[in-house]
């Protein structure tokens, strides 16, 4: 019966309440039949289902390689400028000229070097040259064949050499300078563009840290400098077995560096590659292990306690427990489900089951 007053807009939503709720009740009353009638197969196939799409689940993990797709949406114009400025700037033509964050390179090692603060580390140049040729000389085997990196780096233009940074010869010259011990032959540094031996000039201005000029020098001569950074960039030329080849090669050069760092004190060494950033971000779920466990603990005892009364007989803890055990098993399944059309792990996911079991620990106790 209409109420006196009342808009036509909610007569007709009181209606199709009323209509949905019927309906709902008439399915649920059927399904509940159904299952009734029906045991052993609604027991059977839901396991089965579990079993087989958590097995799937197993044999198919395969967590996210690319780490742009965690951290920028598919259609994010970062990285279509970054793949146009890839293209456009090719790292081998524009690595001699100009250094440029534009775009991020393939693979890649990097090696920092400081010296303890109010040292100057020009004047370590052999030491960190000694640096430089262990990582040139470092060797990755790959079904029976050794590769160095002359055979990854990538390779300039003009002369086919392996793209290095320029630091590397100023550091030549100072070795050179210092084992001739004359003060006329000694290497005068500029920062944070340099003029190299063979004329070039050339910008360092990322490769050399922490610089103090020489007081009221006109053409910014150094003085001294605390921290060098030497990057060396690999190839992959699209192939996989490259890649393969390039990320044995990342995983040598971080352990090399620490070698190195037991063996020259004086200095602190830390090494960085492409896939470091990559490690970092996939290292949340080992470190969410604990808190992943603590969390089902309290939402076990959450969902126990609310399905819980004084009176025994009307008391259901195991209510409870069963909704969080139905949430598992079809959280199990739609894990199976997602990595079999090929989908890939992240940290960023470990949050939906809990998100499930609240949703239906809330249900369970109302």
């Amino acid at each position: 019966m209409r109420r006196p007053g009342a808009p036509a807009s909610w007569i007709w939503w009181r209606m199709l309440r009323q209509v949905l709720r019927r309906g709902l009740q008439s399915f649920c009353h059927r399904l509940g039949l159904c299952v009734s009638r029906h045991p052993v197969f609604f027991l059977t196939v839901p396991a089965v289902l579990t079993i087989t799409f958590g097995l799937s689940a197993l044999n198919r993990f395969q967590p996210e390689g690319d780490l742009e797709r965690l951290v920028a949406p598919s259609h994010s114009l970062a990285k279509i400028e970054r793949s146009l400025a890839s293209s456009l700037f090719p790292l081998d033509q524009s690595k001699s000229q100009l250094y440029s964050d534009l775009h991020t390179p393939g693979r890649y090692g990097r090696v920092i070097l400081l010296s303890p603060t109010g040292d100057n580390i020009l004047l370590q140049a052999e030491g960190i040259l000694q640096t430089h040729r262990a990582v040139l000389e470092m060797k990755v085997n790959h079904k029976g064949y050794n590769y160095t990196f002359s055979h990854l780096c990538v390779l300039r233009n003009q002369d086919k050499k392996c793209v290095l940074d320029d630091i590397i010869s100023v550091l030549e010259d100072l070795r050179q300078a210092a084992v001739s011990n004359k003060t006329t032959a000694r290497v005068q540094v500029r920062y944070p563009n340099t003029k190299l031996k063979d004329g070039r000039n050339s910008f360092i201005g990322h490769q050399l840290g922490g610089v103090v000029e020489v007081p009221n020098s006109k053409d910014q001569r150094v003085k001294s400098a605390r921290a060098i950074q030497i990057t060396y960039y690999l190839q992959t030329y699209g192939s996989a077995t490259q890649d393969l080849i390039g990320e044995k090669w990342e995983n040598e050069f971080c352990k090399l560096i620490r070698k190195l760092q037991e063996e020259h004190q004086e200095l602190q060494l830390y090494s960085l590659a492409s896939f470091s950033l990559w490690r970092d971000f996939h290292k949340t779920s080992i470190l969410a292990r604990s808190k992943v466990l603590v969390s089902l603990v309290l939402i076990l005892t959450t969902a126990t306690l609310s399905s819980s009364m004084k009176d025994c007989l009307r008391s259901k803890p195991f209510l409870g427990l069963l909704g969080v055990l139905t949430v598992c098993i079809s959280i199990i399944t739609a894990a199976g489900i997602f990595f079999i059309t090929d989908g890939k792990y992240n940290s960023t996911l470990l949050g939906i089951p809990f998100f499930a079991m609240g949703i239906s620990t809330e249900f369970t106790s109302s």
